[in-house]
C-alpha cells in the first residue's frame, strides 16, 4: 500500500485554533501515557516472563462447555463424552487460531501502518515506539498459541484439522475494499485492530481463570490476558491521537466504521464450526450449525461492549448525529 503521511491523509485544514489549541493539549496528554505505558512494558511484557509449563493432562477438558454455540442442543448433549471432548479440543483450537489471526492479519499490520508514519498523529517517537513494543508482544502471543495448538493437536489426534478464515478477518477485507481510497482502507484497518485491542473479550476472564481445564491453556490464556489488558489504554490514547488530526470527512468515516468490527466479533464463527464438525465426522453437522445460525449467527449479548461505546463518549463520537446513528445503526445504543 501507497505510503500516507499526514500531508497526504489531511487534504484540507478543518480546525479552528481553538479546536487546535484544545488537540493539542488532549494529544500530550495521550503521549504523556504512552510514555508512562512504554517504561513499564520491560517489566509488564509477557515475552520477557518464562513461557507457562507444557505438562498435558489427558483428563482434563480443553476448553469450556458454555463456550461452545450449540451448547443447549440436544444433538450436542446427547453426544458420548468422547465426542464432546473432541469438539472441545476444537474450540480450544479454534480461539487460539482466531487469536493468530487477529494478531498477523489485523493488529500486526495497523501496528506497522504506524512504523511505517502512515497514519496520521502517531509520527513521534513515543508512538512509533509503543507500536514496536505492541508488535514484539503480538510475535510472541502467535509463539504462545501456537504452541498451544500444536500440544493440543498431538494430544488429541487432531494434527490435520483445518479450519477456513474467521468472520473478522473476511469482514474486514470485504470492508476495505468496498472503498477506493488509500486513507479508508487503512481507516477500516486501523478501527478492527482498535477495537480488537480495546475490546477484551469475556473468552480470556473465564479462560484465564477456570482451573477445571488444562492448566496450560488457563496460563497460557493468562499470559496472553496480562498484555491485552496494557494493550487496551494504549489503542485508546493512539485512536485519541489518530482522530485529532483527521479531517472532517475522514473523522465522519472514522465514526462509521468504528462500531462495525464489534458485531463483526459478536459472530459466533458456525462457518469455522462447520468446517471443524464435518471434519471430525460429527453426524449431526449440517442440523446443529442450521438451528444455531435460524437463532442468531451475531450475538451481542455474549460480548462486552461498553469499552468501545466508553471511547465514542471520549472522542466526541457520540455528540454528533453522524456518530449516534452509526452506533444505533450497529445496535450498541437505543
Amino acid at each position: 500500500m501507497q505510503a500516507l503521511h499526514t500531508s497526504q491523509f489531511q487534504t484540507t485544514a478543518t480546525l479552528s485554533l481553538q479546536e487546535k489549541n484544545l488537540n493539542s493539549h488532549e494529544s500530550s496528554y495521550c503521549r504523556s501515557l504512552l510514555q508512562t505505558m512504554s517504561n513499564h512494558w520491560p517489566k509488564r511484557a509477557q515475552v520477557k516472563k518464562k513461557e507457562p509449563d507444557q505438562k498435558f493432562d489427558p483428563s482434563l477438558k480443553d476448553f469450556r462447555v458454555d463456550l461452545l454455540p450449540f451448547k443447549n442442543h440436544p444433538r450436542f448433549l446427547e453426544a458420548s463424552e468422547e465426542i464432546q471432548n473432541q469438539i472441545l479440543s476444537c474450540g480450544w483450537l479454534a480461539y487460539n487460531e482466531k487469536t493468530i489471526a487477529i494478531e498477523l492479519k489485523i493488529v500486526v499490520p495497523a501496528c506497522s501502518d504506524i512504523v511505517y508514519k502512515n497514519v496520521p498523529g502517531t509520527e513521534d517517537d513515543i508512538s512509533q515506539k509503543i507500536a514496536i513494543e505492541t508488535l514484539t508482544d503480538e510475535a510472541f502471543h502467535v509463539l504462545l498459541v501456537n504452541n498451544a495448538c500444536s500440544i493440543t493437536r498431538k494430544q488429541r489426534g487432531l494434527e490435520s484439522l483445518r479450519l477456513p478464515e474467521f468472520n473478522l478477518v473476511m469482514k474486514m477485507l470485504q470492508e476495505q475494499d468496498r472503498w477506493s481510497e488509500d486513507w479508508q482502507k487503512i481507516i477500516v484497518k486501523l478501527v478492527t485492530a482498535i477495537v480488537s485491542e480495546v475490546f477484551i473479550s469475556d473468552y480470556l476472564k473465564l479462560l484465564a481463570e477456570d482451573s477445571t481445564i488444562q492448566p496450560f491453556n488457563r496460563l497460557t490464556v493468562d499470559m496472553h490476558r496480562r498484555d491485552e489488558m496494557a494493550h487496551s489504554p494504549i489503542f485508546k490514547n493512539l485512536a485519541k491521537l489518530v482522530y485529532s488530526k483527521l479531517t472532517t470527512e475522514q473523522k465522519e468515516f472514522f465514526m462509521e466504521m468504528l462500531p462495525k468490527p464489534v458485531n463483526w466479533f459478536a459472530n459466533i464463527e458456525l462457518g469455522v464450526w462447520e468446517a471443524m464438525l464435518a471434519q471430525i465426522g460429527f453426524p449431526h453437522t449440517k442440523e446443529v450449525i442450521g438451528d444455531c445460525a435460524k437463532d442468531n449467527e451475531v450475538n451481542l449479548m455474549r460480548i462486552d461492549y461498553n469499552g468501545i461505546t466508553k471511547l465514542a463518549q471520549e472522542l466526541g463520537i457520540l455528540d454528533c448525529q453522524r456518530g449516534l446513528d452509526s452506533f444505533a445503526q450497529a445496535n450498541l445504543i437505543n
